[in-house]
């Protein structure tokens, strides 16, 4: 019953996400150890740290609420095993807080044994620190190890490796001892506990009855008996002994064999399972309900962590766009602006004034492109794009589309190929709005290919589908952008002082035309420097 309820306890720690004081205390408190456990003094945890660990401890502790929290024995050793929390906290558990076991051989060796199997590990009997000068006995502890990330390693090193503590419990053995025979009111028989041999100096309790004086002259030897019992990996003796009142009741001869039948349900069995299934099924249900409150709170906290980083997100991305936005707009509105004042001056050349015609046309032309793919964007998030079942040839917006590209490419001495192969073919949709998605993915591709490359364009049908093919030879796109190239706002360089012009909203708003017409579209590159390609599909209108 102690073992589960110090396995209740592990449970707990594992699925508890931050240990500490206050959470500790509340589940012991939910136990009544009082109630159901006899002998207990409590339940603690023990820290397995570092000695580099210790004054980030120490600092934790004092924030909890242990003002005066100190490591003891203050030795210099390679790793510390300390009591961090002891529940109930009274004037006697108060004493132990801060103590190192591994500093005292028997504690040790339990504490090594329970690392090294897994399994739950009583001490021999020690001198418990919760003792005093009045009342002064031995005690022993039962320890159960407690391993990183919730489970029991398979192999010896590893155990050793990921040893993060222990939850154990400390027990005064004559008050366990006396405890156990009131609750079973065996009053009759004389009790003695040996942790190991029988000689005297292992003696770890005795009934009251046992210090009386004339105790050993009053009893017979056929009333005595002895029974082995495994603790948790100790070997106890329980030495049974009837008194002279039991005697004195029995005038038959079958009376030895009544004791020794009792014998085989042993006074501590019988003590404890006397109220294990109650105290079992209490430890269970409040095990579940905090395994079921902590499964909660992480599940809150997860929620409230990735609601909060979306939050980020979108809010950096919104400050990035506003800087984009104010770039592109300022950039045509200033040269719009120099141009007209020089209009402005005198004895302008004729020259003079056909080139800043010019130059205002561009950027005006430029920022009319600027204004109508903010529209486009403000109708895709507004859910205002329709599908227009119109049939539309496809070649002839094909063409169009590469002429007005054609002009930005001999710019740049661009090598521009063409390959229409379609011949008449069909499609349902809007003829602008398919344009928008060809004059996109060729504009970016003159844009990003360097002076003197290479950009192809082909059409042709591909089973059910129209498909096109846009090819560069330009500067490509890199592995970790590669996956968010249709996201809005997003350019590979997102600097207000960037290369290339934009956006960063053509891609969003192809990609979201074509799966408008429930098409598809694909970006494929080999990394930067290496080009692009980019595929899109419609499916062909059959008549």
């Amino acid at each position: 019953m102690y073992v589960a309820l110090l396995k209740g306890g592990r449970g707990f720690i594992e699925s508890t996400a931050k240990l500490n004081r206050e959470s500790f205390s509340n589940y012991v408190k939910s136990l009544e150890l009082d109630k159901y456990y006899v002998g207990m003094l409590g339940i603690g945890y023990n820290k397995v740290l570092l000695p580099n660990e210790r004054g980030a401890l120490i600092k934790e502790m004092k924030s909890e609420g242990y003002s005066d929290f100190r490591i003891f024995p203050e030795t210099e050793r390679a790793i510390y095993q300390t009591i961090i929390y002891l529940e109930p906290l009274n004037e006697r558990n108060k004493r132990v807080i801060g103590y190192d076991m591994s500093t005292e051989e028997n504690r040790r060796e339990a504490l090594d044994r329970a690392k090294d199997t897994g399994d739950p590990a009583a001490s021999a009997k020690v001198l418990l620190l919760q003792e005093n000068e009045s009342d002064k006995q031995v005690g022993f502890l039962i320890y159960l190890p407690v391993y990183k990330n919730g489970k029991i390693p398979q192999t010896l090193e590893e155990r050793r490796q990921n040893l993060a503590g222990y939850i154990y419990s400390p027990f005064r053995a004559s008050d366990f001892l006396d405890q156990g025979q009131r609750k079973i009111s065996s009053s009759d028989i004389a009790v003695k506990i040996y942790d190991g041999q029988l000689k005297p100096e292992n003696l770890m309790a005795q009934t009251a009855s046992n210090t009386t004086a004339s105790f050993m002259n009053a009893v017979e030897e056929n009333y005595s008996a002895q029974k082995n019992l495994d603790v948790a990996g100790r070997n106890w003796i329980i030495k049974y002994d009837a008194l002279p009142s039991f005697a004195a009741q029995s005038s038959v001869g079958w009376t030895p064999l009544i004791l020794l039948s009792g014998i085989i349900f042993s006074f501590l069995l019988f003590g404890m399972t006397y109220w294990e299934a109650s105290a079992r099924a209490k430890l269970q249900t409040t095990a579940a309900e905090l395994f079921e409150l902590e499964k909660q709170k992480q599940a809150l906290l997860e929620k409230e962590q990735k609601a909060r980083l979306s939050a980020e997100k979108a809010n950096k991305i919104k400050d990035e766009f506003i800087a984009v936005v104010s770039h592109e707009l300022r950039t045509p509105l200033n040269a719009i602006a120099g141009w007209a004042r020089i209009l402005k001056t005198d004895n302008v050349s004729t020259n003079t004034k056909n080139l800043a015609l010019e130059k205002i046309d561009k950027n005006l032309r430029s920022q009319t492109q600027l204004v109508e793919e903010l529209l486009d964007y403000s109708q895709i998030i507004s859910g205002n794009t329709n599908f227009e079942g119109k049939k539309v040839i496809f070649p002839d917006i094909f063409e169009c589309s590469c002429r007005e590209i054609e002009e930005k490419a001999r710019e740049k001495s661009i090598e521009f190929i063409k390959d229409n192969q379609l011949n008449g073919h069909t499609i349902l949709g809007d003829e602008d709005k398919i344009k928008i998605v060809i004059c996109n993915l060729l504009s970016n591709a003159v844009k990003f290919t360097h002076l003197g490359g290479k950009v192809e364009a082909s059409a042709k049908e591909e089973g059910d589908n129209i498909q096109i093919i846009i090819k560069d030879n330009g500067q490509g796109i890199s592995p970790e952008f590669l996956p968010h190239i249709f996201d809005r706002f997003n350019q590979a360089d997102n600097s207000s002082t960037r290369n290339y012009g934009g956006l960063g909203l053509g891609l969003a708003i192809t990609n979201h035309i074509v799966k408008l017409y429930n098409g598809t579209i694909k970006a494929q590159s080999e990394g930067k420097g290496k080009g692009s390609v980019f595929t899109v599909k419609f499916p062909v209108h059959k008549h």
